[in-house]
């Protein structure tokens, strides 16, 4: 069975979101185990999206999302190994390019993104999704490592509940954009996406994957000012579960739309 670049995206989603809220975490001192776990996280997602579509065809060497996947795969053993604080800044940074560049150029593919702004504007609604769901994932990580390192500052973990409260607004933001740029296509669809079954979904993948997840970093938020990791914790849990459903369903309205939400 062929592999569905929609697989490829769902996977360079997950590996760009977790890059990126590890470089944001990447000056906290929480030891080598946090990163090996936290980067392979990252890298299985990257590997399928290299390995998948060679095993289907291994010509595929030459597109650009395999290429910059694999530059991503490549750097791993860097950013999750025994190095100093500052390189492992460096690298996570290179490796975020490169799964940033391989998302973007799986987007690309898109035949609705093939002009300038509506690439831009589906590049940053999938680089975006793929932020809410690998933000508060390792968030919620992060929130079980007090247990690990009881006197780490509580400040790590409000600063990328900060984070992810922002990559939230900014998928709001681009699935807005999206639906006005993208208008006539999303009207013209078999089914309308502002017709009743339309806005089910998309009111599933809002409701659920964005302005729930909202409202409990407003909790995790409250508990972190009282410093109470553990209640944050489970807030973050129940936050994550959702987060990933609306990635998934996210990915489910593209592949009815041809557009990502």
């Amino acid at each position: 069975m062929a592999w569905n670049p929609l697989a490829t995206q769902f996977c360079l989603e997950l590996a760009f979101g977790v890059l990126l809220a590890l470089a944001l975490v990447s000056r906290a001192p929480l030891g080598v185990l946090f990163f090996r776990l936290m980067g392979t996280s990252a890298l299985l997602p990257s590997l399928l999206a290299v390995a998948m579509p060679l095993a289907a065809d291994r010509s595929r060497w030459s597109e650009p999302a395999v290429f910059f996947a694999a530059g991503a795969v490549a750097l791993y053993p860097v950013y999750s190994g025994p190095v100093r604080a500052s390189r492992r800044r460096i690298v996570l940074w290179l490796a975020l390019a490169c799964a940033g560049a391989a998302l973007v150029a799986s987007v690309r593919s898109v035949p609705a993104a093939a002009d300038p702004l509506p690439l831009l504007v589906a590049s940053l609604s999938a680089l975006a999704t793929g932020s809410v769901a690998g933000s508060v994932g390792l968030a919620m990580v992060l929130g079980h490592w007090y247990l690990t390192i009881p006197d780490l500052e509580v400040s790590h973990l409000a600063r990328l509940n900060r984070a992810t409260v922002t990559c939230m607004l900014v998928s709001l933001a681009a699935i807005g954009t999206s639906c006005l740029v993208f208008e006539g296509s999303l009207a013209s669809a078999r089914t309308p996406l502002l017709g009743p079954w339309g806005l089910f979904h998309l009111g599933t993948r809002l409701a659920v994957g964005l302005l729930l997840p909202l409202l409990f970093a407003w909790m995790v938020a409250d508990s972190l000012r009282c410093r109470n990791t553990r209640s944050a914790t489970g807030i973050l849990y129940a936050s994550t579960v959702l987060v990933l459903i609306g990635t998934a369903v996210s990915i489910s309205l593209q592949d009815s739309y041809g557009i990502p939400l």
